[in-house]
């Protein structure tokens, strides 16, 4: 399934995996709230998700859609080569990540390993560690961007004062930021929140 806003995108999808007997289309989405309501139904295994919806942020549509459809797999499907995709997809837990330019020569592959439980990463994208972000120091990322001290980040994380902060230097230099309010700023550009 494709969720994504361009139809050319689908269309483009349709061709390539036409060639591929072990991969079947069903219907796609232009929205994520369509995308999620047609995976709710249709139960596809994989879906190909676009970083720039018009409708949800990424993390919102990754969470309804496997609200929706519980052991979907998730691939995240977009044009943007920026080092930040990498670490978004890591913050979301995708399982795999295709750049559009790239997608003749990796989509059917990328789909093959996340249907067989693997994880994916397009050649182009993956200058940068793919998984850079662990999904706590998303937690803690969200929990700054509410503007939480260590201390309430701790409480409600129930961590240790020290290990938030450790999360905190370590989220700072992964989004090259010079400090707190920066690396909530720099996630929010890059679509991680």
């Amino acid at each position: 399934m494709v969720v994504d806003d361009h139809p050319i995108v689908h269309l483009g999808v349709e061709r390539l995996v036409e060639g591929a007997p072990s991969v079947q289309m069903c219907q796609g989405a232009r929205t994520a709230t369509d995308g999620v309501a047609i995976a709710a139904s249709d139960r596809p295994d994989v879906v190909l998700l676009d970083l720039h919806l018009p409708d949800m942020a990424l993390p919102e549509a990754a969470a309804a859609l496997r609200g929706a459809c519980p052991g979907v797999k998730l691939v995240l499907f977009t044009g943007d080569s920026k080092r930040s995709v990498g670490q978004i997809a890591g913050l979301v837990g995708v399982d795999a990540v295709v750049h559009k330019d790239n997608a003749c020569a990796v989509l059917i592959t990328a789909i093959a390993e996340v249907a067989a439980g693997r994880r994916y990463c397009d050649p182009v994208i993956s200058s940068g560690d793919p998984l850079a972000l662990s999904r706590r120091e998303y937690q803690v990322l969200e929990r700054l961007a509410m503007g939480e001290s260590n201390s309430e980040i701790a409480q409600q994380l129930r961590l240790a004062p020290n290990t938030v902060k450790s999360y905190v230097q370590s989220l700072l230099a992964h989004l090259d930021a010079r400090n707190r309010l920066d690396a909530v700023v720099k996630a929010q550009q890059a679509g991680m929140l």
